[in-house]
């Protein structure tokens, strides 16, 4: 079997090109790795314009409440369940409970966020792989062909990267910005939130309410009933985005505009028809719902169609039309907004 016996000096040559190609990857990581801000894309924001106070709390002990509102969360054995008294928009009081076992709701949890251990699994496969893959094209190619197998080996740690994200509800932004992939967040919830759905139809069935009415008593339940609060970023070493998960949202009570918007447009998603937007704007979310505006009513134009502005943030009743003042002025900024098609 023939063999290349490498040289002293071409050995040396090897370690330095290895040592190059890899500082470009240490500045990646630094980027991904920063601790907000920096490393997050964050958004939060409530609609009361300035009267939320206790953004650095992340516990769902807030003695704020709109009137009519109450909810519990509690343990039943190793099931979480949390009721919700709340009132629509139309006057009725109305009642709503959502619960998920225990076991079952560990492995929801776990399908969010990401640990530095994540990142290290991914980082060390990179590092052996552009070991081999410059090992294997150098003696018959050179440094063309090594340089040219790193890049391969950089483009495929990308792609596993995003992959990775993509799986925890996180999306990889320009600049090396990691965000919450709302579309994939409300999607991947539907089914998981149909049993609430259901349960919003029977009383939209019981008590004779049109789509509208629906549509405004789910808006109800999450402006008002699910108490504003910030996630943080970090929880304990979880990098989480800045945002809970629907059915943790549902059975922790709280959540932010982000995780409001993603809560109230997977339960909204369980019916046929229904057409929606994500809508970001400089530190705030919100969304928009697919029909013909009223008179006075907000909305944005998507594909040469008009979405009613939607703001599920609370803590201020707002029915589906109708913002606050000082989302008004972000949509109408400098920066302008985004839009994020769910469906």
């Amino acid at each position: 079997m023939n063999s290349v016996r490498l040289k002293p000096g071409y050995l040396i040559l090897l370690a330095a090109c290895l040592a190059a190609a890899a500082a470009p990857a240490r500045e990646w990581e630094r980027a991904l790795y920063g601790a907000p801000p920096g490393g997050f894309l964050l958004r939060a924001q409530s609609s009361a314009d300035g009267e939320e106070s206790g953004e650095e709390e992340y516990t769902s002990r807030e003695t704020r409440t709109e009137a009519g509102t109450s909810q519990k969360i509690f343990r039943e054995g190793s099931a979480l369940k949390a009721e919700y008294r709340f009132i629509n928009f139309n006057k009725d009081r109305l009642g709503i409970s959502f619960g998920m076992p225990g076991a079952e709701y560990r492995r929801y949890a776990a399908g969010y966020g990401y640990h530095d251990e994540d990142l290290d699994i991914l980082k060390a496969w990179r590092e052996k792989a552009r070991q081999s893959a410059w090992k294997a094209a150098l003696p018959a190619g050179g440094q063309a062909a090594g340089n040219k197998a790193l890049r391969e080996v950089d483009t495929e740690y990308d792609t596993r990267l995003r992959a990775l994200l993509r799986s925890r509800g996180l999306a990889l932004r320009a600049g090396n910005l990691v965000e919450c992939d709302m579309p994939v967040i409300v999607k991947r919830n539907i089914k998981i939130l149909n049993p609430l759905a259901l349960a919003f139809q029977e009383l939209a069935a019981e008590k004779k309410y049109s789509e509208e009415d629906l549509v405004g008593a789910v808006v109800s339940l999450v402006q008002t009933a699910i108490r504003y609060k910030i996630p943080p970023p970090l929880e304990n070493g979880l990098h989480t985005g800045g945002l809970l998960p629907p059915a943790r949202a549902l059975l922790s009570g709280w959540g932010d505009c982000d995780t409001k918007t993603g809560l109230l447009a997977a339960i909204l998603g369980s019916w046929n028809g229904m057409r929606m937007v994500g809508i970001a704007v400089p530190g705030h979310y919100l969304m928009a719902i697919r029909r013909i505006p009223g008179k006075g009513d907000l909305f944005v134009r998507y594909e040469g169609l008009e979405y009613v502005l939607v703001e599920p943030a609370g803590p201020a009743w707002l029915e589906p039309g109708q913002v606050g003042a000082r989302t008004r002025e972000l949509l109408a900024g400098r920066d302008g907004y985004k839009v994020e098609p769910f469906f």
